[in-house]
Order: C-alpha cells, then structure tokens, then sequence
C-alpha cells in the first residue's frame, strides 16, 4: 500500500497465509488416532460468489483446472449454492491428503485472482467414535482453525468443541477467539461416498 493509499483512504485487505491450512495435515494422526475422528472423506470451500464477468471466467478455469486434478487423483467435484447465498466446491475423495491439497488449490486460485474478501472458510468433515458429525473449519481471513460439532438442527454441543480446541491447539493454528467460531449449519461435507 503506498502513500496516494493512505491519502485517498484506501486499504489493501490483508492477505491470509494459506499455508497454514496444512497444518491439518500433520495433525491427521492425532485427529484419528487420538481423538478417535474418522474423516467423511469430504471437504468445502465456502465463499460469496459476485456478479462479475472476471469472476465467472474464475469459476470456469477453476472448474476445468478441478475436472484435470480429479482425472488424475480422482477427486470427485461438486458445487452447492446453500440457503444463505453461499456457494460450496464440494470434494470427495479417499486420500485426505488430496482433500487439502485440492483445498489449498481452490483457495490459492481465488485469491491470486484478486477475490480473496469473497473467501469464507473450508471445511473438512469428520465422524466421531459415535458417529456423530465433526467439521474442522479453517477460517481464511484468520488463517485458523475451530471446531464445529452439530447437534440436532440448529445446536451445538460447545463441551466437545472446548475438548477438541484444547486438544489441537499444539498442533494447529487454532482460533482463540470462540466468537469467531461462526456456525456452519449444515456444510455439505458429512456425507462418505468413499
């Protein structure tokens, strides 16, 4: 951001590290070792779609870019317009380390075409021993990670998101503030098609 910026009141939105979003990855042994979270082999990207011929020519190139990606790990891609006006790439797929790489992809292409405020979240979704639904949820405008377990149609069960944040926190960027832990009501992400 330069000096004619400031004067004229402008502000480049800051920029999230993405990369952090890995993290998930080293913490796989204690997510389902430890913590005994079986994944659904799904995870989402959420975001705002716009109203823009540079963003539907995003959505285009992201969609042939995902049908190359899933030809060659098999990765299956779906995209969900939600209730709230949102739009979900959905993925499926076996390995969770093609789950986050993809993830990181779709994240990683929105932003470099100058998008990243219409990021929301990605989520990936688990089971616990009970077979209940557990979604990690990595904010991108915050670069962590909180967890959302659903409960019925619109609770919460907050004991075992406090149980799993305690548990993480060494591992993952986890998100200290449990106002930013927004709801995630239905993520299409608890289904197992693997």
């Amino acid at each position: 951001m330069g000096l004619l910026d400031i004067i004229r009141g402008q502000r480049a939105p800051k920029r999230a590290d993405i990369d952090r979003m890995f993290a998930i990855s080293t913490s796989y042994p204690t997510l389902t070792i430890n913590l005994e979270l079986v994944p659904t082999h799904a995870a989402g990207v959420c975001f705002k779609p716009v109203e823009a011929a540079a963003f539907g020519e995003l959505l285009r190139d992201m969609d042939e870019l995902l049908r190359l990606a899933g030809a060659d790990s098999g990765v299956e891609v779906e995209r969900v317009d939600d209730d709230m006006g949102f739009t979900w790439v959905v993925l499926h797929d076996p390995d969770f380390e093609d789950l986050v790489t993809t993830i990181h992809l779709i994240n990683g292409s929105i932003e470099e075409r100058g998008f990243s405020e219409q990021l929301l979240c990605s989520v990936f979704g688990f089971r616990d021993a009970d077979g209940r639904r557990v979604d990690l949820v990595y904010a991108y405008k915050r670069g962590t990670f909180y967890p959302f377990v659903q409960r019925g149609e619109r609770e919460r069960d907050n004991a075992l998101e406090m149980r799993l944040h305690a548990a993480l926190s060494r591992e993952m960027p986890m998100e200290p503030e449990l106002e930013r832990w927004y709801a995630v009501w239905g993520a299409p992400v608890g289904a197992d098609r693997a």
